[in-house]
């Protein structure tokens, strides 16, 4: 069964289109004649059909080999166009740029797009909440936030920041219950507990220590549900420094975070000559810069 035609056989019939022989067809591919000679051999063989016709110093195009020139024009301005598209969205600052990022973090970027629009009018970011990474090499975001260091080659870590956890409650409740001056004294409080799936992340599980195994209560899936039960005055409980420092209900009772996770912000390596992506990266770095002592947990 004969090859298909592919974009070499289309190359070759152009180049003989517009030279008008053999000779100006090796020049514009840059080979030698006998090269032409023989892929013309090849994208008949691969066409079916006869596509030159030379009679001494004349030359012509077959009707079957002008269809595959008038196909190799269009094929060679889709391209050419495709390349403009592609070169002015890598140059351009332009469009949406798509972050994926946890639960947390949509809190404390909810005005990240804002200042990206103040630096760049015609540029866009959307932020993607959710549990689960999303796939960057699937086009899925272009950048992603996440606690997992990414081992595939192809994606890159732009910056590392802290993230940190603290224990927490309600102003009411430590006015009705009292503060514990010290981790131990958690024990006997009344406590707000995740679920077993969050229990792999040490800053969830860490109150599990001081927990009664035969007290009833309730176990959240959600952190915030968790913050809401501990303002509503439900007990004490863990949360991210950044999510509970800036809750008025909540008091953090311990001033050191009780752990610190490692946070990546990731992106794929396809998109590093993107100018739209470069700008929200560095906006999007130097806004966890500057906000560093808060995330860990840590701030003055």
């Amino acid at each position: 069964m004969p090859a298909e035609p592919d974009w070499n056989d289309f190359r070759i019939v152009l180049a003989l289109g517009r030279a008008g022989s053999v000779a100006g067809a090796a020049q514009v591919l840059k080979v030698d004649p006998s090269t032409v000679s023989r892929r013309l051999a090849a994208a008949e063989a691969a066409f079916g059909a006869v596509l030159v016709v030379r009679e001494g110093k004349e030359f012509a195009l077959t009707s079957e080999g002008k269809s595959a020139f008038a196909a190799a024009e269009a094929m060679e301005g889709a391209a050419d166009q495709a390349r403009a598209e592609v070169r002015g969205a890598r140059e351009t600052l332009d469009g949406v740029v798509r972050v994926a990022c946890p639960p947390v973090a949509i809190r404390y970027l909810e005005n990240f797009p804002d200042m990206v629009a103040s630096r760049h009018s015609e540029l866009g970011v959307e932020l993607l909440s959710g549990r689960t990474p999303v796939n960057l090499s699937k086009g899925e975001a272009d950048i992603s936030i996440r606690a997992v260091r990414p081992n595939d080659m192809d994606l890159a870590v732009a910056h590392t920041f802290g993230l940190g956890s603290g224990v927490f409650a309600a102003r009411s409740y430590v006015e009705a219950h009292g503060r514990p001056a010290t981790h131990a004294d958690v024990a006997g409080h009344a406590l707000v507990r995740y679920v077993e799936p969050f229990l792999h992340l040490p800053p969830f599980a860490w109150i599990e220590q001081f927990a009664d195994p035969m007290a009833s209560g309730i176990r959240v899936d959600n952190i915030d549900i968790a913050q809401h039960r501990i303002a509503s005055g439900a007990g004490i409980g863990v949360l991210y420094c950044i999510a509970g420092d800036a809750d008025d209900r909540l008091v953090r009772l311990f001033s050191e975070p009780i752990d610190v996770i490692e946070m990546n912000i990731v992106y794929h390596q396809s998109m590093r000559g993107s100018a739209r992506l470069r700008a929200v990266l560095d906006l999007l770095i130097a806004f966890h810069i500057e906000r560093r002592a808060a995330l860990v947990g840590r701030e003055s």
